[in-house]
């Protein structure tokens, strides 16, 4: 009985070890990751950046923000006497 459990026990090990990887990682570095990467690739936004409406005018080109007139802002909550508040 202690044969075919242990026989059992060995096949579940050696079955499980499949899944994990063959070398861990040693002191946070995984060394099957390869990091070539320097740049970002800008797959999404080349053909938006490609196609957007450029300035080629000089009044496009030389044109100033708007000024608006700055905005006041109403108060959001009036103070009242109590005598005020029951009429």
């Amino acid at each position: 009985m202690r044969i075919i459990s242990a026989l059992s026990l060995f096949a579940a090990v050696a079955s499980a070890s499949a899944f994990v990887s063959s070398s861990g990682p040693v002191f946070g570095v995984r060394s099957g990751v390869c990091l070539s990467a320097k740049h970002v690739m800008n797959k999404g936004a080349r053909k938006s950046a490609a196609n957007r409406p450029k300035k080629k005018r000089l009044s496009d080109i030389n044109r100033k923000p708007t000024n608006y007139p700055p905005i006041v802002k109403p108060a959001e909550y009036t103070i009242v006497s109590v005598g005020e508040a029951s009429n």
